[in-house]
């Protein structure tokens, strides 16, 4: 069982979790489900975990860490959503059967949301996992400030969570949600939405950057030191107003 140390975060500890679903939520894309009944298990918005199966041993870490896509107001549960690579462990984890367990070190991380001020989310990819985690806590908790996530994706078809995104920004008028799509060609789908990456031009029309919101964003190394960059030093966003995290990808 975790207790509070002392910058206010939850103590990490070890813990051992059946998986009670795994979800498809892409073609790429998978959402596993633990069970932490009984464990004491606590975490913030949206802190993260490092997971690693038994047996599994991977060249490119056969520990990873895992933002959590579940909030904290989704009891005795946690959830990791990632992409599916031909790693060994990623592997393994898409074959987890229900009941089949995984060992957790967590939580871990101090990638915070701050409900109580605006926020602009800006989602690159898989990126969307912690953010999921977090507008989940604002509807659930009712907290009422602004928040826009700014979502960018390949092709359409890679969109994670759009279901439900939309039915936040539906029911919650504090609450917007926009997609842009960079290689649209490369879909099946006819995508009649914003083409291009997440620029200046798409932040000033929909960022609310005038709000003076906290700014967080997750993706790729590539699309997180671009996305940082033109916040700070050509949108003039204070660098304590950006906060961010970075997805490895494999």
């Amino acid at each position: 069982m975790n207790v509070i140390g002392p910058a206010g975060l939850p103590l990490p500890s070890r813990y051992v979790l059946p998986l009670i679903e795994r979800r498809v939520e892409s073609p790429s894309v998978r959402t596993f489900r633990f069970a932490t009944t009984g464990t004491g298990f606590r975490y913030l918005s949206n802190q993260a975990i490092r997971l690693s199966l038994p047996g599994v041993d991977d060249p490119w870490g056969a520990v990873r860490t895992f933002s959590l896509s579940s909030s904290p107001s989704e009891p005795d549960q946690l959830s990791v959503t990632c992409k599916i690579t031909d790693t060994p462990l990623k592997q393994a984890l898409d074959q987890l059967s229900p009941g089949a367990t995984a060992h957790v070190y967590g939580p871990i991380g101090r990638f915070l949301f701050e409900a109580d001020r605006p926020a602009l989310f800006l989602a690159g990819g898989i990126g969307i996992s912690p953010f999921r985690g977090m507008l989940r806590y604002a509807a659930d908790s009712g907290a009422a400030r602004p928040y826009t996530l700014l979502y960018s994706a390949r092709v359409p078809e890679e969109f994670v969570f759009r279901d439900e995104l939309d039915t936040l920004a539906r029911d919650r008028s504090n609450v917007a949600v926009h997609y842009t799509v960079t290689r649209p060609r490369e879909s099946s789908a006819d995508w009649r939405g914003r083409v291009g990456r997440i620029d200046r031009a798409w932040l000033e029309e929909h960022g609310h950057l005038d709000r003076h919101p906290r700014c967080y964003v997750a993706g790729l190394p590539e699309m997180v030191v671009a996305t940082v960059a033109l916040l700070t030093e050509t949108l003039g966003v204070p660098v304590d107003d950006v906060d961010y995290e970075v997805f490895r990808g494999f």
